[in-house]
């Protein structure tokens, strides 16, 4: 009874590994899903007023944890270059690419004129498009895979134990 018990234990802990990683694959298309309505809130905002860029992360970065730890470090009295590389490395479910390409929009938000603003939205929009179909052709292949591993090692590994 106790070994059933114990085999049962076995194979859900490797199903659930396999179901974790397939999340993790599906959170990160959710967060660059949300990154890329912030640039499209952005540009808007750029577009139809003049407001600050602390003001614009918190106003759209709701969905976004460290958008808004980038506004509270800048309230905070931190310089925004300096807020804003802090808050992505913080940030949870990127990509190393990903990363880069929102600190590559970090550096250059706030730093030119409205149409300068609105042209590196449209870039960073661009370039967030792109690495979100990679990470959806990612998650529809690799998501599947690690789900049927972790059942398949969890079934394989409860099997030896018998």
């Amino acid at each position: 009874m106790l070994k059933s018990a114990g085999l049962v234990l076995i194979a859900g802990a490797f199903a659930f590994a396999g179901l974790r990683a397939s999340l993790r694959l599906t959170g990160r298309v959710r967060r660059l899903e949300r990154f890329l309505r912030f640039l499209q809130n952005a540009q808007t905002e750029i577009l139809f007023s003049s407001i600050p860029v602390v003001r614009l992360l918190e106003r759209h970065g709701g969905e976004l944890p460290f958008l808004l730890d980038c506004a509270a470090r800048c309230r905070g009295g931190e310089d925004f270059s300096d807020a804003w590389a802090s808050a992505v490395r913080g940030a949870e479910g990127f990509s190393p690419e990903d990363r880069e390409l929102l600190l590559r929009f970090g550096e250059g938000l706030g730093a030119s004129d409205a149409q300068g603003q609105q042209a590196l939205c449209r870039l960073t929009m661009t370039l967030t498009e792109q690495r979100l179909a990679e990470a959806r052709e990612e998650q529809q292949k690799k998501g599947r895979l690690c789900r049927t591993l972790g059942v398949l090692g969890g079934v394989g590994a409860a099997l030896l134990f018998c």
